[in-house]
C-alpha cells in the first residue's frame, strides 16, 4: 500500500482522501438519520430533510470524482475511471428499473439498501478487471519492431 501511495499522482491522492472523508461523513449522516427516523418518526418536511442529508453526501462524492476527472492528466486512468463509473451507473439503473417493475406489477416487498451499492461496486470492479482484456493490442502491434 505504501508503494501505491508513493506512485499515485496528486489528483489520485486528493480523490482517495476526499472519497474517504465523504464516505465517513455519509456513514455518520446516514446512521444519524436512521436513528432519528426510528426514534422520532418524522413526517412530511422533516422526513424530506432527513432523506436529503445522505443524498447530499452522495452528491459530494460525485463532485470528488468530477474534480479527479478534471485534474487527472493521464488519459488512460481517466478513461478507466469513466468506464468503471459508466458500468456502475448502468448496473444501478438496471437494478432500479427491475425493482420498479416488480413493484408496478404488484410486489410489495423491498430489498436491503446495500444491494444497490453492491451492484455498483461489482459492476465497477468487473469493468476494471476486464479493461485490459478488452483493450489488448493486436498481436502484430504487441511484438517489438523487427520481430514479425
Amino acid at each position: 500500500m505504501a508503494n501505491f501511495w508513493k506512485k499515485a499522482n496528486a489528483a489520485k491522492k486528493r480523490m482517495i482522501w476526499g472519497g474517504v472523508v465523504v464516505l465517513v461523513v455519509y456513514e455518520l449522516v446516514f446512521g444519524g438519520a436512521m436513528w432519528w427516523v426510528s426514534r422520532e418518526r418524522p413526517t412530511d418536511g422533516g422526513l424530506l430533510w432527513l432523506a436529503a442529508l445522505p443524498t447530499l453526501t452522495v452528491a459530494a462524492f460525485i463532485l470528488v470524482l468530477a474534480r479527479y476527472l478534471k485534474e487527472e492528466v493521464d488519459e488512460f486512468h481517466r478513461e478507466l475511471v469513466v468506464r468503471c463509473l459508466l458500468w456502475g451507473t448502468a448496473a444501478v439503473m438496471l437494478l432500479m428499473a427491475f425493482h420498479g417493475f416488480l413493484q408496478l406489477f404488484g410486489w410489495h416487498g423491498s430489498w436491503p439498501v446495500f444491494v444497490d451499492l453492491s451492484a455498483f461496486l461489482l459492476a465497477m470492479l468487473t469493468a476494471k478487471l476486464t479493461y485490459k482484456v478488452v483493450n489488448r493490442p493486436p498481436v502484430e502491434e504487441a511484438l517489438p519492431e523487427g520481430r514479425a
